[in-house]
């Protein structure tokens, strides 16, 4: 967002509270009997005025930043359920505390100092009139700021749902391309006819893994993300048939504890384009073989590679690891990490629970 368009949202959002603070102002005098009228606008009256709405903004500002800091925190441990139900009880407490202060400032301010007390003989901390009243003003700025904050939030739902769908539409592209374009039939099948005359059994293995890959592309065709363990069942597939292909020219090495790929998700085909970059970018050869190592730490799966880079990519987009960079800010707050040394290359994806994806279903 531009300085100027951030500027004018801010002074937009507080003419909004101070235009509403006003309504409630009258309405509220409108209650109080110690007022004759709306309209008394003597010391005690301006300074009223004065106080409500400063105090109004005070507590309205804290509730706005309570609200986000609550939904902020909620929305890596609880569904939208569970949220609205734990900060309507963080906000009643906080209606029930602010009440109780301005109670005690309103009367001390307003009766005690301009020695109006007998127009509110019975005063009490928790009135439960004043709690009353208060309890409703505050239901009317909180559906006031609930109306806003989802509002606002649809708008930028609609907006993200249509920035991930054409990054969905053109992760798949990439995806089928890669795997389903001619080149790649063209080879498959080429490396399949040398083999069905070389050694049956491990023609019928490459058939069954090529099998993997294409019934894999057509399962997750919709999907978005998939469960780790499902994307390393399509990844060992993808490595047989390179594997076959460079014979002991390309090794692979996964080392990914159970837990991880149960609960992990990340997006589809990210982990095949990866290596599937590092067998495009890089010379190998038997005596010099590409080594590809998939580990993990406590937040990141890591797919490090020995560097040695080709000096010419044929055919290549240069958009793999763009697409999976994008892909992780429309789904999630985390972002991927590249680490580069003279001798290897490492990208680092971070670690996605069901909990953290935002804007899709799975």
């Amino acid at each position: 967002m531009k300085p100027k368009n951030r500027i004018n949202e801010i002074a937009l959002k507080f003419l909004t509270i101070f235009l509403v603070l006003n309504g409630i102002h009258f309405l509220y005098k409108f209650y109080d009997r110690s007022f004759t009228n709306l309209w008394q606008y003597d010391l005690r009256g301006i300074l009223f005025h004065l106080f409500f709405l400063t105090f109004g903004l005070v507590v309205w500002t804290i509730g706005i930043w309570m609200t986000n800091q609550v939904n902020h925190i909620l929305r890596k441990y609880f569904r939208q359920t569970m949220r609205f139900v734990i900060l309507g009880l963080a906000l009643f407490i906080y209606c029930i505390c602010f009440t109780i202060l301005y109670g005690v400032l309103y009367y001390n301010l307003f009766f005690v100092w301009f020695n109006k007390v007998n127009l509110w003989s019975d005063y009490v901390v928790l009135d439960r009139e004043l709690t009353v009243m208060m309890v409703v003003i505050s239901l009317i700025i909180i559906s006031f700021h609930s109306f806003v904050y989802y509002f606002k939030n649809w708008q930028e739902a609609e907006v993200m749902a249509e920035r991930l769908q054409k990054e969905n539409i053109r992760s798949q592209f990439e995806a089928l391309k890669h795997q389903i374009e001619p080149h790649f039939f063209f080879n498959s099948l080429s490396v399949l006819t040398s083999l069905v005359h070389k050694d049956a059994d491990l023609a019928g293995q490459y058939i069954a893994q090529l099998s993997k890959i294409y019934r894999y592309v057509l399962e997750v065709r919709d999907e978005t993300v998939v469960p780790l363990s499902q994307e390393l069942e399509f990844l060992n597939a993808y490595i047989f048939l390179i594997t076959v292909r460079h014979n002991d020219s390309v090794s692979f090495k996964i080392e990914i504890s159970d837990d991880t790929r149960k609960y992990t998700f990340v997006p589809k085909n990210s982990l095949q384009m990866l290596a599937e970059n590092a067998v495009k970018h890089n010379r190998f050869s038997k005596e010099s073989p590409l080594m590809v190592r998939i580990t993990e730490d406590s937040d990141f799966l890591r797919v490090i590679n020995n560097l040695s880079r080709r000096e010419l990519i044929e055919g290549s987009s240069g958009i793999g690891l763009e697409n999976i960079r994008k892909r992780y800010e429309l789904i999630s707050e985390k972002q991927i990490e590249l680490e580069e040394t003279s001798l290897t290359f490492c990208v680092k994806l971070p670690k996605l629970l069901k909990s953290e994806l935002k804007s899709i279903d799975i």
